[in-house]
């Protein structure tokens, strides 16, 4: 394999493994006391570990698929959130840990998405 796209796949795997790690710290920082929503925070940590390691480890597209659907998933129900609230619970858009987490996820969308093109062309 092409060594941009193990390079990408570490990258991707890296950002998966620090957007998991940001909603770690916001569970055990205040998202423990918010009902539903700080389990979910917990699940997404936990996604991200299993999601991170497993495309840093393997070059099927199916895992670097994955990945790119975990930070896809994270964004969205961060905006589902933001503006429709979910739970009960409504966040906001702006703010320090909203936009490192937003951008995290962002970035292992644009990082991965070349990876998954290369392999399913075959390099």
């Amino acid at each position: 394999m092409d060594q941009a796209v193990t390079i990408g796949r570490l990258a991707g795997g890296l950002l998966v493994l620090a957007a998991g790690a940001m909603h770690l710290w916001l569970y055990f920082d205040y998202f423990n006391r918010v009902h539903v929503i700080g389990v979910l925070f917990l699940v997404n940590a936990g996604a991200a570990v299993v999601t991170g390691v497993m495309v840093i480890a393997s070059a099927r597209s199916s895992v670097t698929l994955a990945a790119i659907a975990y930070a896809a998933a994270t964004l969205a129900a961060f905006f589902l959130s933001v503006y429709h609230g979910m739970f009960g619970y409504t966040e906001s858009l702006r703010g320090g840990w909203q936009e490192a987490a937003g951008g995290v996820e962002l970035a292992a969308i644009v990082v991965l998405l070349p990876v998954l093109v290369a392999s399913l062309r075959g390099g």
